[in-house]
């Protein structure tokens, strides 16, 4: 398994609290950390001026001005960008959030993790950052209030824009089942695999399940488990030492030529080709 990292291990900049960390990069440099990991809270990347390709999940996005990219909790990324590219970068851990903004579009499983924003949005962006900064290196009776409050504001104006953004996107009224499930495949893709699994977790039969989800996001229930499965073996190929055993042993295969036959079928190389390859 991959070592978690908290928020201290990434950014080592001063705060009042260790739950949130901010830092206004000019340039944008981060610092490396050559053991695999993942992370155990969110991360914004708000980019101001710059370009360059950030990486995420083995999804290329372009990197252009007042452009901003969401990470959630245990996403492979990486990024290549210019050298005079700013902006800001900002981590909490989910225990930071008040209770009744959870509910974020673009931390959502499948959601798409930029967001492209016209110049006069970001800098009324930039104001916010630039008050939760100061708040933070201040340490200041209350600050904790304060920052999430004002971390609130932050994500609610991110929710506005993103989902006006968004709008060509479907959303049916069996959203919720869809989003549900990929809750429950978040929790269990390690060690279930069956579609009939998560019907019976969300009382309805597998083919309704399949159905629902063909119809809102163009894959079935069956198709989504095998991608999560697919992406968690390209981490683990990219981000580990961990040899083909026990990486397919730590999906739920048994045997390791099922694992490397599954994982050709659909990405054209063996596992070890892909490791070699990235």
């Amino acid at each position: 398994m991959l070592p978690t990292l908290g928020i201290d291990k990434i950014m080592q900049v001063p705060s009042s609290t260790e739950s949130f960390k901010i830092m206004h990069h000019e340039p944008i440099n981060m610092p490396l950390i050559t053991d695999a990991h993942k992370h155990d809270f969110f991360m914004i990347l708000f980019v101001e001026r710059g370009y360059g390709m950030h990486t995420i999940d083995f999804e290329n996005y372009e990197v252009s001005d007042f452009t901003i990219f969401f990470l959630a909790p245990g996403q492979a990324h990486q990024w290549d960008l210019s050298p005079d590219t700013t902006g800001y970068q900002l981590l909490y851990s989910p225990e930071f959030l008040l209770k009744g903004n959870t509910d974020l579009p673009f931390f959502k499983p499948k959601s798409v993790p930029f967001l492209r924003l016209a110049e006069t949005d970001y800098h009324e962006l930039a104001n916010e950052l630039s008050l939760l900064q100061k708040e933070v290196t201040k340490g200041f009776a209350y600050a904790d209030a304060i920052i999430q409050n004002r971390l609130q504001i932050l994500l609610s104006l991110l929710k506005r824009w993103y989902e006006k953004s968004y709008l060509h996107l479907p959303v049916e009224k069996n959203g919720r089942l869809v989003q549900n499930f990929l809750a429950l495949l978040e929790a269990h893709y390690q060690h279930q695999s069956s579609v009939a699994f998560y019907a019976e977790k969300l009382h309805v039969t597998a083919s309704y399940l399949n159905n629902v989800c063909k119809k809102q996001s163009g894959q079935t229930a069956g198709e989504q488990i095998r991608d999560r499965i697919l992406l968690e073996a390209k981490r683990m190929l990219t981000l580990t030492n961990s040899d083909i055993k026990e990486i397919a042993f730590g999906l739920g295969f048994n045997d390791t030529s099922y694992f490397s036959r599954f994982f050709r079928k659909y990405t054209q190389q063996t596992p070890v080709t892909f490791r070699k390859k990235i």
